[in-house]
């Protein structure tokens, strides 16, 4: 008699489950996300007392399209912004992100400018070409009067980011986790009260590399020299041009205009319009950071220009002290600040 009730209230259960399925998930109707690795109905507490010196409990959320930052309605966004891990800012608060740090100055001038997050870490311009396809499609009536994109330091190393710019895991593990992810409401429903009641330590695994604080610091040339170019680089800074001229095409095509923003990183500092690099440990000075990432600058720079978009020269402008960095790429709270501010100076009369 036992055993009957209790499979006649398993058998309840699936049923129910299943009829909850069929009504709230994907599996038939909805959006059809599949396998891809996109963040989605995410709700995520980190605490960063150990990543940086203003650390504590921050919160991130992306919604049900994998977005980040508040809008009232998709097809009315002004800025979308695109690029990697410095642009999603996964260990920031969604209150201190440079995103918001941007909407709350436009906020201050009482202009009401919609600022919508969808970056995704890792991702290179080969990712970013193939949200156009892959994701975006899948958000009804997604528009937005501008894309910006943050790119560069994930190009460097391009091939290092296959597995982001695919947006489909290899891992058949991952792959069909993601599956059920993208399509299953109860799973759905079980991650957002995870979020709300379970915080989640960070990993830390941002925290590579280092910030440079600290260091010695020596004045390299002035901002407006021009950008040395290595041979071995030619190949890579070609490959990323196309990229880019293609990205340009892509967002035109979706109805948006560019804007396009180099990449900084913690090994240079930019003093009264010079650049300096930390002392390296026997003494001479460390270029190759500032080398490296300050090429493929110059190509963002160069398609932007020639392709008519708005071009922002961050890296070369914003001068980064110590504690804005809290590894090699990534900004804290303090550096996504700097960020946010400078670009509302840059982009304010645009709205």
């Amino acid at each position: 008699m036992v055993r009957k009730v209790i499979v006649t209230n398993i058998s309840l259960f699936l049923f129910l489950a299943v009829i909850a399925e069929l009504i709230f998930g994907n599996w038939i109707w909805g959006h059809d996300y599949g396998m891809l690795n996109i963040p989605r109905n995410v709700s995520r507490s980190f605490d960063t007392k150990g990543l940086y010196a203003s650390g504590g409990q921050t919160h991130f959320t992306r919604d049900e399209h994998g977005l980040r930052g508040p809008y009232d309605d998709v097809s009315q966004i002004d800025i979308l912004t695109i690029g990697g891990s410095t642009t999603n800012q996964i260990y920031i608060d969604d209150r201190s992100t440079w995103q918001s740090v941007l909407r709350y100055r436009f906020n201050e001038t009482t202009r009401e400018v919609t600022i919508v997050n969808a970056a995704v870490d890792g991702q290179s311009t080969r990712g970013h070409l193939k949200i156009f396809d892959e994701w975006f499609p899948n958000i009804p009536n997604l528009k937005a009067k501008y894309i910006l994109a943050y790119v560069g330091i994930n190009d460097v190393a391009v091939d290092g980011a296959a597995q982001y710019d695919s947006m489909i895991n290899k891992d058949v593990a991952r792959r069909i986790r993601h599956w059920i992810s993208n399509n299953s409401a109860l799973y759905n429903f079980y991650r957002i009260l995870r979020g709300m009641f379970a915080a989640q330590n960070s990993d830390l695994v941002h925290g590579s590399g280092s910030p440079f604080d600290n260091s010695k610091w020596v004045r390299l040339q002035s901002v407006d020299a021009p950008t040395i170019i290595e041979q071995k680089r030619i190949p890579d800074l070609n490959s990323y041009r196309r990229r880019l001229e293609a990205l340009v095409e892509q967002i035109r095509v979706f109805g948006a205009e560019p804007i396009l923003v180099t990449q900084p990183t913690a090994e240079f500092r930019i003093r009264n319009a010079s650049v300096w690099i930390p002392e390296s440990t026997d003494g001479g000075p460390f270029l190759g950071g500032y080398l490296t990432i300050s090429q493929f600058n110059e190509v963002t720079l160069d398609v932007c220009r020639e392709l008519g978009g708005v071009c922002i020269d961050l890296a070369h402008s914003v001068e980064f002290t110590d504690g804005d960095f809290y590894d090699r790429i990534h900004n804290t709270p303090k550096g996504t600040k700097k960020i946010g501010r400078y670009l509302f100076n840059q982009v304010s009369e645009l709205f």
